[in-house]
């Protein structure tokens, strides 16, 4: 009996012994699981992407949405940085998009106001042989290839995230100017230099992102499960470091994330969006290179939302760069049937029929696609 209890004793003091041990070690920092840092709730997007793929990748497979939970603390309004202008080569980059700043306007207007003007050449490709796209452009031959069909099924739900903010999207700009390049219709704008539309938080989270250009195509480029919507905008924000569309194009071999896209798509319906509406409307009525509108906010174009699908992936024209984080609405915007088939009439600006062809959706690969809401 004696040697019992002696031997009892013995264990119970070696588990309070281990417990104590396990208890000493664990009071340290607590870290991410798919980190060897310290969590610091203030990780960059960067970050935040590389934890939730890797989290993904040990817990998602085919079937029904996955949840994880991402840390959420108040989003705080950025200290913009604002751009800077400068003068700058036109160099041949054939992207049809906008520079950020002009810099004789700049000038003109001693700092106040911020403007997008083109300055990219047109003619350097077209989309019946983006099959041969990559030929010039190494990246249209990348793996994370914009657009693409997102699933229906397999999201990674991120929960408890920052909300994400659409700063100045209630700003009515200076000027607003519809851009029919004869292969999409771009909008862009001149708003004043400290009421220029932000977009942070959520999937972007700390990092500011400046509005760019509104490219309307139909089709979508963009579908899912298969499906394409009978029209689509892309929204192109460039990360507010970088003081011009060169520059985050120069930055982006090191900068996975130097622009921001968003996603609107379009399905028929008893009524059109007031923002395409008017575009469509001032495209059909007045068939020039460049048309001004009514300067509307962008909200009237694009509606904040909070429910959305993000994933990493490219500029969807060459040179189809691989830096973008693209946010796809996850509710569908309205447009009627008539609206569409009137587009489709469109003259380019020499009186000739247009086409509005699109990119074809590129391979998913190992890209994970995570759902916001």
């Amino acid at each position: 009996m004696v040697f019992n209890a002696v031997v009892t004793r013995n264990i119970i003091l070696y588990l309070i012994l281990l417990l104590t041990r396990q208890a000493l070690t664990s009071r340290g920092d607590t870290q991410d699981q798919t980190s060897s840092r310290p969590n610091t709730l203030i990780d960059d997007a960067d970050d935040l992407q590389r934890q939730l793929d890797n989290e993904a990748q040990d817990k998602i497979k085919f079937g029904s949405p996955k949840t994880i939970w991402v840390f959420h603390i108040p989003t705080p309004f950025p200290e913009i940085k604002y751009f800077v202008p400068g003068r700058r080569s036109r160099n041949a980059v054939s992207l049809v998009v906008y520079d950020l700043t002009d810099t004789k306007k700049k000038n003109e207007n001693d700092g106040k106001n911020s403007v997008t003007t083109p300055t990219t050449s047109l003619d350097s490709w077209d989309y019946d042989s983006q099959a041969e796209w990559g030929n010039l452009f190494p990246d249209c031959k990348g793996r994370s290839q914009s657009p693409v069909d997102l699933p229906v099924k397999g999201f990674i739900q991120a929960r408890g995230g920052r909300q994400l903010m659409f700063s100045n999207y209630d700003i009515a700009p200076q000027k607003l100017t519809i851009h029919n390049d004869g292969k999409r219709v771009i909008l862009y704008g001149q708003w004043n230099e400290n009421q220029r539309p932000v977009v942070y938080g959520g999937a972007a989270h700390s990092r500011r992102y400046i509005f760019h250009s509104l490219s309307l195509m139909w089709p979508s480029e963009h579908t899912i499960g298969g499906l394409q919507f009978p029209m689509e905008s892309q929204m192109i924000h460039i990360s507010a470091e970088y003081n011009s569309l060169k520059e985050a194009l120069d930055a982006a071999p090191s900068d996975p994330q130097a622009f921001l896209g968003v996603v609107n798509l379009y399905k028929y319906s008893d009524h059109t969006q007031q923002g395409i509406k008017e575009i469509l409307n001032e495209v059909l009525k007045v068939n020039t290179l460049n048309a001004s509108v009514d300067p509307l906010p962008l909200s009237f174009f694009s509606p904040p939302f909070k429910e959305y699908a993000c994933y990493q992936g490219s500029l969807t024209t060459p040179p189809c760069t691989e830096s973008v984080l693209w946010l796809v609405r996850a509710r569908s915007l309205p447009v009627k049937k008539k609206a569409v088939e009137s587009a489709h009439g469109l003259l380019n600006p020499y009186g000739q029929p247009r086409r509005f062809p699109i990119r074809m959706p590129q391979p998913l690969n190992d890209r994970k696609i995570f759902l916001f809401y």
